[in-house]
């Protein structure tokens, strides 16, 4: 939701809140599916995939250990 305000001397004045955004941001658990940018005038959300695949199957992560390692042993086979 969203909701236009307005300051009246020391009072908090706030129209009526609306929709913000027609559809459900990602449902990440605990975490925070949004974020401000400092200044105030962009935001990142997350947002989740529309597939027709089965929702088990779209939620993957991907941890990549000693990058660069793996990087300069492709690079050292490719010399060969």
């Amino acid at each position: 939701m969203v909701v236009n305000y307005t300051v009246k001397g020391e009072s908090f004045v706030p129209d009526k809140p609306q929709v913000w955004f027609g559809k459900q941001l990602a449902n990440i658990g605990l975490g925070m599916n949004f974020d401000l940018a400092p200044d105030g005038k962009r935001f990142v959300v997350l947002m989740p995939v529309e597939s027709s695949e089965p929702r088990e199957a779209q939620n993957h992560v991907m941890l990549v250990v000693n990058f660069f390692d793996e990087v300069r042993r492709r690079v050292a086979a490719q010399g060969k």
